[in-house]
């Protein structure tokens, strides 16, 4: 299914709206399965969630990380 990135041990709890847009995200992830969709449709639009929860909470993207298609 779609990959995982590494989540990062922090040394302090997670600041609430971060742990809601987790949430949101694994709900939004098993909508997108029981709508029966590709994996590569479901990864896609994970992949943009995602993309938009971190713009949200104002943190650039990860080093290397693929924001868009591949060609």
């Amino acid at each position: 299914m779609a990959k995982r990135g590494l989540s990062m041990k922090l040394p302090f709890p997670k600041p609430p709206f971060e742990e809601f847009l987790e949430e949101r995200l694994k709900g939004f992830e098993q909508h997108l399965q029981s709508e029966r969709m590709k994996s590569s449709s479901i990864e896609q639009r994970m992949r943009g969630a995602r993309e938009f929860a971190t713009y949200l909470i104002g943190r650039p993207h990860r080093f290397r990380q693929q924001t868009k298609g591949k060609i």
